[in-house]
């Protein structure tokens, strides 16, 4: 497999979860507001700013030498780390959606990947960064995740703990009690 083959397969790799954004998007339909979480735009829009560093890289990455076993290893967590995204995403169902608002039938999840971590779409976003880092060879791409993606996703997780913590009161704060924010096991 040359180079450019394993960029197209990182790329189609994140269709997982762009197509799975959709096709929930779709699904979900219109709803009535239950709380409208008051952040930045910025914030709110979180998913799809957090990818521009990947589409950066994807057209300049700044390319280090790594062995062909690393970059297949990129790969894997790339697609892995999509799947358990997207695994997050439809384990939400209707109450998946970009903005951090609180929908009539809005539901606390905590089953599937939320038993791992409060927040497995965030996990694969970030993981996936790493391993697109390896299998594209690209420091660009590491820089950015080191200086953008990882606090980026902080600020976020902060943010909507508040606005889950609002909307579901103690439920969400137990949950929080029991589950990391990001790291697995990190308790």
């Amino acid at each position: 497999m040359d180079d450019r083959t394993l960029r197209i397969a990182v790329l189609l790799s994140a269709h997982l979860i762009f197509l799975s954004a959709a096709a929930l998007r779709i699904v979900r339909g219109e709803r009535a507001h239950r709380l409208v979480a008051e952040s930045p735009w910025w914030v709110q829009y979180y998913p799809p700013l957090v990818w521009l560093p990947f589409l950066i890289a994807y057209v300049q990455p700044l390319a280090v030498d790594l062995d062909r076993t690393v970059q297949y290893a990129g790969l894997a967590l790339c697609i892995g780390s999509a799947a358990f995204a997207a695994w997050a995403m439809w384990s939400l169902g209707r109450s998946y959606g970009i903005r951090m608002d609180i929908f009539e039938g809005h539901r606390l999840v905590t089953g599937g990947p939320y038993r791992v971590v409060r927040h497995p779409m965030y996990l694969g976003i970030v993981s996936f960064h790493v391993g697109a880092t390896l299998a594209m060879e690209s420091l660009a791409l590491l820089v950015i995740t080191l200086v953008y993606v990882i606090p980026f996703t902080a600020v976020r997780i902060r943010v909507e703990d508040r606005v889950l913590a609002a909307g579901f009161g103690d439920e969400f704060r137990m949950f929080a009690r029991r589950v990391p924010a990001l790291v697995p096991f990190g308790r």
